[in-house]
């Protein structure tokens, strides 16, 4: 039978530069292989550099793994040449369009469909569907990950959330690191709820790149920056942000604060019990009893509180200043908050609650604190990305043992780091 007699299904037909010589069958084992000749007038190109490539000199054969066909695997077949690059000097193998950068031995259309299932599975359940080696579909899902974020534009922001996140654990930390080079800073779009850009580490550079990418005229239409207390990432956007305004985060100042009232707690009990007689009362499983809302405590929780604060004056205090504090968010202006924040002042300075009185001491003069009240923007939407990273991260477990270079056609190899 000859090639024009054989019928070619249309999903045979995407192989640039050739074209379908032979379709071989076994139905033992449920496998199609395509057959490839090289189209006569097809031109190669370097599979490093992209330039056309010169003089034959060999060739070898190929065999790439293809998209499932009605539950029947399959497999395309074909000869590669290589010859003389002009430009790398050497002798290189031709490009092939429809294989992937990472692995030749899968096509193109394979590897995206992996990267999808990869979406919504884990990489070993997917390495069992396809029946393909494990570390193989960590690597062709890398490839693709890389080649969608080629060309990569970041949009015109004017609010945004900055936030870190663990990258790595402390038991990672390399020669010549600090903590701060564990963490990945995450840049979100307040308005979309997007992430934009991530930088390593959570050091004032990481912002800067950051500030950098997107230029001079996008920094000077920054409205509003909504951080943590993180003296870097402030002072990253006073310097190239000057006419944005930072919102410190609600959540990362209620943190601070039970930071604060925790310490005194402690003393508390260090005072009044130095032989550990109320530890049961108020540590352990009670410890972060005494940071909670009152509006948020069980029946079971409010007679436990109140029986310590009938026993002891000062945690009676903090308790009150401790509600105070967070009724003070639902201040409709900022001159209302001042007063409350005013009386939490005067309050820890009577009960003697050292820690929140500094605390409170260094935050009534930072105009950071008061723009939450003028703004009301969060860091909440980069909370829960950083969660999702979490996930990620956990999903793309393996991946760190993979190195590879991912080639494109045009105009030279990228290579690409894995941290």
């Amino acid at each position: 039978m000859s090639a024009k007699q054989i019928y070619i299904p249309y999903v045979f037909r995407s192989f640039q530069g050739f074209s379908v010589l032979d379709i071989k069958e076994w139905r033992d084992k449920q496998h199609i292989e395509i057959v490839l000749e090289t189209e006569p007038e097809k031109k190669r190109y370097c599979c490093r550099c992209g330039s056309e490539l010169g003089a034959y000199k060999d060739q070898y054969r190929v065999t790439a793994r293809h998209l499932k066909i009605m539950g029947w695997t399959s497999a395309v077949t074909f000869f590669r040449e290589k010859r003389h690059c002009p430009t790398c000097k050497k002798v290189r193998a031709e490009a092939i369009e429809f294989v992937c950068d990472t692995s030749p031995h899968v096509t193109l259309e394979l590897a995206w469909w992996i990267n999808r299932l990869s979406e919504i599975t884990s990489v070993l359940q997917v390495s069992k569907l396809e029946s393909i080696d494990k570390m193989t579909c960590y690597a062709v899902d890398k490839s693709m990950l890389v080649r969608m974020l080629q060309g990569y534009e970041i949009p015109q922001v004017t609010h945004i959330s900055v936030d870190e996140v663990y990258a790595r654990g402390p038991k990672q930390l390399k020669e010549g690191e600090t903590r701060d080079d564990l963490f990945l800073t995450v840049i979100v779009d307040i308005k979309t709820h997007k992430v934009v850009w991530v930088s390593k580490s959570r050091r004032a550079e990481a912002l800067d790149e950051f500030f950098k990418i997107i230029g001079e005229s996008a920094c000077s239409k920054m409205e509003v920056v909504a951080t943590d207390q993180h003296e870097a990432y402030s002072q990253s956007v006073k310097t190239h942000c000057p006419k944005a305004i930072i919102v410190w985060d609600r959540f990362h100042l209620v943190q601070n604060f039970n930071n604060a009232l925790n310490e005194d707690r402690r003393e508390e009990l260090q005072n009044i019990d130095p032989e550990g007689k109320m530890e049961d009362l108020m540590n352990n499983k009670y410890r972060y009893l005494f940071l909670t809302k009152a509006a948020n405590r069980g029946s079971r929780d409010q007679k436990h509180i109140a029986f310590v604060t009938n026993l002891n004056k000062k945690m009676a205090r903090l308790e009150i200043i401790k509600e105070h504090f967070h009724k003070m968010f639902d201040s409709q202006t900022a001159d209302e908050a001042k007063l409350m924040l005013a009386d939490i002042y005067l309050w820890a300075q009577e009960a003697k609650a050292n820690n929140i009185f500094k605390w409170v001491k260094n935050t009534l003069s930072d105009q950071r604190f008061w723009n939450f009240f003028s703004f009301r923007f969060t860091t909440g939407i980069s909370e829960g990305i950083n969660r999702a990273i979490k996930g990620l991260k956990w999903q793309a477990y393996g991946y760190c043992r993979i190195s590879f270079e991912c080639t494109t056609r045009f105009p030279q190899s990228v290579p690409v780091e894995v941290a």
